[in-house]
This record gives C-alpha cells, structure tokens and sequence, in this order.
C-alpha cells in the first residue's frame, strides 16, 4: 500500500465499531446493518432499503390513558418497563437493549386544573371574579358554584353601595360592612364564606383517577379610594393533587398492565443510544 493512500484513509468510527476506510473502497461496518460507501468515506445505514426493519424501533404517542394501556398489553415483552413523571409516562419495551422502541402518554394539566392554578392568589375585581366563576361553577362543591355565585353576584348588583371593611366574623365567615349611597343610610353587614372545596381532575386523560378534593381561602378587601370589592382565592397546597397523580398513575398503571410489566415513579435520563452518542 503506498503512502498517498494510506495517508488518505480514514477512520470511521460509530455507535457500531470502529473501521479504517480508504478511498474508492466500500467496507461493511455490520452485516444489512450500516456499510461505508466509497469515495465519500461516509457511513450509510443501509437498513433501509430493506423490506421490513431488522428490528422493532419507534416512538408512539398516545392521547389517553386507557389507550396507553391497550397499547402496553399489546406489545409488552419482557423486556417491557414504565416509567411515570409529571412529564410523561413512557413505556420501554427494550429497556435491557437500545431503549429505542416506546409508548408514551403525555402528562399533560386539565383545562379546569390549569384555570384554577393559573388565577391562583391574583386579585380580580368583582366583575371579573364573577365571570370566573361562572366558568367554574361545576368544579366547585362547598358550597355549590351556584350559591357562591349568587353570593358574590349579590355585591356586584349594589351599584349605589359604598364598602366599609371586611373582617372575620365568629363563624369562620368573611364580614363586609357596607353602606348605601344616601343620605341618613345606616351601616349593614353581608357574609361570604371564607373558604371552598372543589372536585378537580388534574390529568387530561386520566381524569378518572386524578380527581381531587381541593380547598380555597376566599380572600376578600377593600380598595380604600374607590371603596370597591376586591377578591382572590388561595389554593391550599396545590402540589399535593400533582404528587397524588404521579403515584395514582403509578398504581393504575400497575394494576392495569400486570405484575410482569415493573412500573416506577421516574424517568430515564439518558438512553443507551443517547449514552453512546455522547462519547
């Protein structure tokens, strides 16, 4: 071999060896796997051109869980491992191969959890609380949508009121003093609860088993210039509902798929394909 040509080669190497490569020559890196093609010393899968793959690889997405799980027992190995995050839940069915080949379901907030979670603790004037709430009314329970509407309704249809102060009455209801706009009229008193319970499915999807109880702190002030009604409401730990369905997917999931399928709260970082690329 004379020396122009051996300076000339080159070294290919990949996720599936190592090779020396000289121009104008063709070298199979694997058998109907992956070849170097000639003059351009590039590695080519050829795979490819095959009439079906050599092996299963592919990523599907699914929109349900019910879906998610048909899927898994359709194509589950044993080989076949879950994994479920507040991202995803993917199922791995060469988890001891390439980790290539996978079904994944999407964990992704219900209109009704992100609506509440979004206006958490943001302060909105009575018009506009109330038209929250009406967008709401069936999540809320205790008491019903409707009476705490109706509640809040009531302030908003006394245009001719001026707001004193509010403050916590010995029932555990929110006082609000107020006074109508007339000459001689004495001081009253109106009540709101202080706080409300709500049914709110966390995953879309899954709603079935990620409903949860929620409680709200009804927060309600004055604004001391323009004496008008301001109200907020303060979700009361709303990363338990979040944890909760990790682990209720979990369970579900466990249940649904089989004992022979593993199931795991976590992700994988990095697959074998992602791994060895990085070198």
């Amino acid at each position: 071999m004379s020396d122009d040509i051996t300076n000339n080669a080159v070294n290919v190497r990949c996720q599936l060896g190592e090779a020396t490569v000289l121009p104008g020559f063709a070298k199979e890196l694997v058998p109907g796997v992956a070849d170097v093609v000639h003059d351009s010393c590039h590695v080519e899968n050829i795979a490819k051109y095959a009439n079906a793959p050599y092996r299963k690889a592919g990523l599907v997405n699914m929109l349900t869980m019910d879906n998610f799980v048909e899927m898994v027992r359709s194509r589950k190995t044993g080989q076949t491992s879950i994994f479920v995050n507040r991202g995803e839940a993917r199922a791995i069915h060469n988890m001891d191969g390439w980790q290539d080949d996978a079904t994944v379901f999407q964990l992704q907030f219900t209109p009704e959890w992100k609506g509440w979670k979004e206006r958490n603790e943001a302060t909105l004037g009575q018009e506009n609380f109330c038209d929250f709430l009406e967008d709401h009314l069936k999540e809320i329970v205790k008491p019903c949508g409707a009476e705490l509407l109706e509640m809040v309704a009531n302030f908003r249809q006394m245009t001719r009121v001026e707001y004193g102060s509010s403050y916590r009455r010995s029932d555990g209801q929110i006082g609000l003093e107020y006074k109508e706009r007339k000459e001689g009229a004495g001081g009253r008193d109106m009540a709101l609860p202080s706080e409300f319970l709500m049914h709110l499915p966390v995953v879309k999807g899954a709603e079935e088993m990620t409903t949860y109880e929620v409680k709200a702190r009804l927060r309600v002030r004055v604004h001391k210039e323009l004496h008008q009604l301001m109200l907020s409401y303060q979700l009361v730990r709303p990363d338990i509902p979040e944890d909760n369905a990790i682990t209720d997917i979990v369970q579900h999931l466990q249940q649904a798929v089989g004992d022979d399928v593993p199931v795991f709260a976590g992700n994988v970082a990095r697959t074998t394909l992602e791994a060895i690329s990085c070198l």
